[in-house]
């Protein structure tokens, strides 16, 4: 497995047989094989994970399928695919509890925390999960019991997830482990920046985890390991668009 951070939250992860594109709406991505299928992600509408520029893909990679959260306007995809005839291009949409099975590809959505959903993945051999918003949204300077709640809902999210990597695990050689996960890390929550990376590295059994939707500010990935050393060997921080790293199971290398 190969991964590479595009922008924001896009993540590129290559398999033997195909790719995995999340949440793109900008960001220069490398060449792909054209003979590889392109799964395309997006977990919610909002301008930072969801574009119809992602739709102008298909002129280069005819291969492509696409699942996109069902909060996404339909009327706005098919007008773009039918701009680059493409008008009868299938659209996988999904919800929360929603599954898709594709040749050596499960896809199954969990809920978020904020709009959409996020992707528990199991590709190949391996097992992902992209976060999409799913977060402790904490914000500072709104009520009290507004947070509670956030982080109630939250820390449930992660417990139902828990719950589909044991089902989904049953088929893989390494069981019920995320080999990555991509998990929100926002410096604009200030003091609570850190929490729902916290909660998901206490909660979830995961090999490596990368932040994202990070605003460009790319050092909050060294102050993370600063306050955090424990979690040394197990997060990884970006220090800007296009790092890219091979993951063998075990043994993670920056290319």
């Amino acid at each position: 497995m190969q991964i590479q951070f595009i922008f924001h939250s896009s993540y590129l992860v290559e398999f033997s047989r195909f790719y995995l594109l999340f949440d793109y709406y900008q960001g220069e991505l490398p060449e792909l094989d054209p003979n590889k299928e392109l799964y395309i992600f997006a977990s919610h509408v909002h301008y930072d994970h969801f574009s119809p520029v992602v739709f102008q893909l298909i002129r280069k990679y005819p291969n492509m399928k696409f699942i996109l959260s069902d909060d996404i306007s339909e009327e706005t995809c098919r007008e773009a695919l039918e701009e680059l005839g493409h008008e009868e291009q299938a659209i996988y949409w999904i919800r929360p509890g929603i599954e898709y099975d594709f040749p050596d590809l499960r896809v199954h959505a969990l809920p978020s925390t904020d709009q959409g959903v996020s992707y528990l993945v199991r590709a190949e051999d391996s097992m992902i999960f992209h976060a999409g918003d799913l977060n402790d949204w904490c914000w500072p300077n709104v009520p009290l019991s507004r947070n509670q709640q956030m982080r109630q809902d939250y820390l449930e999210a992660l417990e139902e997830l828990k719950g589909e990597m044991q089902e989904m695990g049953k088929k893989l050689t390494g069981g019920a482990v995320l080999d990555a996960a991509f998990l929100p890390m926002d410096p604009v929550l200030g003091d609570g920046q850190f929490r729902g990376p916290l909660d998901f590295l206490e909660r979830i059994d995961v090999r490596y985890v990368f932040p994202m939707h990070m605003w460009e500010r790319y050092s909050i990935g060294q102050q993370f390991l600063e306050q955090h050393p424990e979690y040394r060997k197990t997060f990884r921080p970006i220090r800007g668009a296009g790092q890219r790293f091979s993951l063998d199971k075990d043994r993670l290398t920056e290319l």
